[in-house]
């Protein structure tokens, strides 16, 4: 049976150790020199090196001969060593032997000589999981140990070790292995074992290891197992599930343009095809995110193929960069991990995109740059101008705009205030406007019950929570009847499919306090450069804070 890859190329010496230079170079030293310790704790990720730097201490510790503090590998302690015989070297899983009983055993037989070489060393990987009695017991035998004994303790989360234990060790934190590092030990693997696979995929390799070269190796056996010594990047790609569908990059785009219709259409393409959207999310994040890079300038730090890297450094030239941020802001929120977005399909996707296109729309326009004027020496005298002609002002009556009668049971969050002197307008010609509250004030309250809704709802159903976000508001509340407003058809249609009325019906007359049942319109939000009915003049009374009253007979 055929020994596995990351057993097989195992670091044999401290100077095969990747990416772990200052904790080797230390160690080195404390055995050239006779000083080691009589207890070490190695702190670290997985896949960085613990117990191989363990295991190569007990190695080193007892050679016959060590050459500046490696082992010689050729003395018959190094031998049994690295045949796995070694009878002074006891590896030991804290997780599986986590008891007190389990450490008393230990303390009996610390008391027992080397049998071949001039120390014993104890491997306790995992110490985190030795249970609060455990630790306690241990704390003895590892403060005052028997000459002969070395401890050699490792774990992956140091913070649940005792502080008493630690301070009795010499601690070693051992980081992820560094990209460059990783790399050229994959590359010694894949030519010790005659794999012939560029450098581009061993750079992806790593990459997805994320600074754990025992996964890196291992994803390394197993794309060579599917494709054979000789893989494509692209079939590297595959197999470690990281091929980018070329779509991610263009719905970007296209939500960067503001085409709603074309992004909700691309991303009904790629959910009939049965592509897996929390990936495909994760892509077109990841391609955003390039964007970015390229445009401030760190594009040689771009985590994509070349080929796509390319296209990103192109297009991103002609992109503003705050709208390349806001991107990737809206796309970068969804949580997968959340049961109501990971249940919800293609859906916290689509209403992200509709969120950002409809911020894109409502946006004012961006201020023209201003330039210092020129000093009253540099200012030309300007021309004599004629005098305009006094122009006659309209005499068509502003049409009137009705606000439906404020009920008795309205709720108070959403009755308006009374008006205040300062914010009335006097008439000039009937029909008048009067002064109102401000429309944030209702607005911010309407927002407010549909937030008190969604809360409500999140215990009972999670996706129709979720669908209320961002896509809808609350029209009115006047007596028994509550009208949300949907922005687009889209969500419209969605909710009316569902049947959904029940439940936002027993929602809504929870948070209102009375029972009401609740109706649906199309309510799309108000374009830019678009006017309200009534004509620019009502716009403006509008933006003053006004709306007519009904008209008089």
């Amino acid at each position: 049976m055929s020994e596995v890859l990351y057993r097989k190329y195992r670091p044999q010496s401290f100077a095969e150790v990747a990416g772990q230079d200052a904790v080797t170079r230390t160690l080195r030293n404390a055995v050239a020199s006779g000083s080691l310790a009589h207890a070490y704790l190695f702190c670290g990720p997985r896949g960085t090196g613990k117990t191989t730097l363990g295991r190569l201490l007990a190695k080193a510790a007892n050679c016959a001969a060590p050459v500046d503090g490696e082992p010689c590998d050729t003395c018959q302690s190094c031998v049994s060593f690295n045949e796995g015989r070694a009878m002074d070297f006891v590896e030991q899983d804290a997780a599986s032997h986590n008891s007190v009983d389990d450490i008393r055993q230990l303390r009996e037989n610390v008391i027992l000589t080397p049998m071949a070489g001039e120390r014993k060393v104890y491997l306790l990987d995992e110490v985190h999981m030795l249970t609060g009695a455990a630790q306690n017991a241990l704390l003895k035998t590892l403060e005052e140990p028997p000459p002969h004994i070395i401890f050699v303790l490792a774990t992956t989360e140091s913070h649940k070790v005792s502080a008493t234990i630690i301070s009795r060790c010499q601690r070693f934190d051992l980081r992820r292995i560094p990209m460059t590092a990783a790399v050229d030990r994959l590359a010694y693997v894949a030519k010790s074992e005659g794999f012939e696979i560029d450098t581009a995929s061993l750079e992806e390799i790593a990459r997805g290891a994320t600074g754990s070269l025992r996964d890196g190796i291992n994803a390394l056996e197993q794309v060579v197992s599917y494709y054979g010594k000789s893989p494509t990047p692209e079939q590297v790609r595959e197999a470690l599930g990281l091929s980018v569908d070329a779509r991610s990059g263009q719905l970007a785009k296209l939500a960067i343009a503001g085409d709603l219709g074309g992004g909700l259409r691309l991303i009904a393409t790629v959910r009939d095809e049965g592509v897996d959207i929390k990936q495909f999310s994760k892509q077109v994040v990841k391609y955003i995110r390039g964007l970015l890079l390229a445009k401030a300038g760190a594009a040689d730090s771009l985590e994509l193929p070349s080929e796509l890297a390319a296209e990103v450094k192109a297009e991103a030239i002609g992109l503003p960069r705050d709208e390349i941020l806001r991107a990737l802001q809206a796309f970068g929120r969804i949580d997968w991990r959340d049961d109501a977005a990971a249940a919800g399909g293609s859906l916290p996707l689509e209403l992200v995109l509709v969120d950002f296109v409809s911020q894109m729309s409502e946006a004012p326009e961006r201020p023209a740059a201003t330039v210092a004027p020129p000093s009253p020496a540099q200012q030309p005298r300007p021309a004599a101008q004629p005098k305009p002609e006094p122009q006659p002002q309209p005499t068509v009556p502003i049409t009137a705009i009705v606000e439906p009668p404020v009920s008795a049971a309205t709720p108070p969050e959403l009755r308006a205030p009374e008006p205040t002197p300062e914010r009335q307008i006097e008439p000039t010609q009937e029909p008048a406007l009067q002064p109102v509250a401000a429309e944030p004030t209702r607005t911010t309250a309407a927002a407010g019950l549909l937030e008190q809704v969604r809360t409500i709802l999140k215990d009972t159903d999670k996706n129709l929570s979720f669908l209320l976000n961002g896509s809808c508001e609350v029209m009115s509340t006047d007596g028994d009847i509550v009208v949300l407003g949907f922005f687009h058809t889209f969500h419209l249609e969605r909710i009316e499919s569902g049947n959904h009325k029940a439940q936002l019906s027993e929602a809504f007359s929870k948070a209102l306090g009375r029972p009401v049942k609740v109706v649906y319109e199309h309510s799309p939000r108000e374009q830019n450069g678009e006017q309200r009915k009534g004509g620019h003049l009502a716009q403006a009374a509008r933006d003053m804070g006004a709306h007519a009253v009904p008209r008089e007979n």
